[in-house]
């Protein structure tokens, strides 16, 4: 987006320069200077600008998802099932302590003589001959 931006801008500071020069009668020798100076300028006007531009899409995008995720954190604790009968604290610290295993990674080290049913991935000379 920036590198766009800032030829975009170019292209049109160029193209603008060069038409109102031979609009005015100007030789030549006159319009390309000007024309490439403003291609120059412009080009990084287009990049400082379309850094800015990114800059606060990015942030936006990371505000979203933020806010998008801890809206389900919070509706999830908000909506436990409760259990006639039983104590909720309880149940409350084990869904917490099975939130942070899944969100760890949950699946420490396998038992011993255990088997990983996952494949190898694919290499590049198509595996072992």
């Amino acid at each position: 987006m920036v590198r766009l931006c800032g030829a975009y801008l170019a292209l049109f500071a160029f193209s603008i320069t060069v038409l109102l020069g031979l609009s005015a009668g100007n030789p030549i020798e006159v319009i390309l200077p000007r024309a490439i100076w403003a291609l120059v300028l412009f080009c990084a006007i287009g990049l400082s600008a379309g850094w800015v531009g990114s800059r606060i899409l990015d942030e936006h995008a990371l505000r979203r998802s933020r806010e998008m995720f801890t809206e389900v954190d919070e509706s999830e604790a908000q909506h436990e099932p409760q259990a006639p009968g039983k104590d909720t604290g309880a149940a409350k610290t084990l869904v917490g302590q099975k939130r942070a295993e899944v969100r760890a990674g949950a699946g420490a080290a396998a038992p011993a003589g255990a088997t990983s049913s996952a494949r190898a991935p694919a290499t590049a000379g198509g595996g072992p001959r």
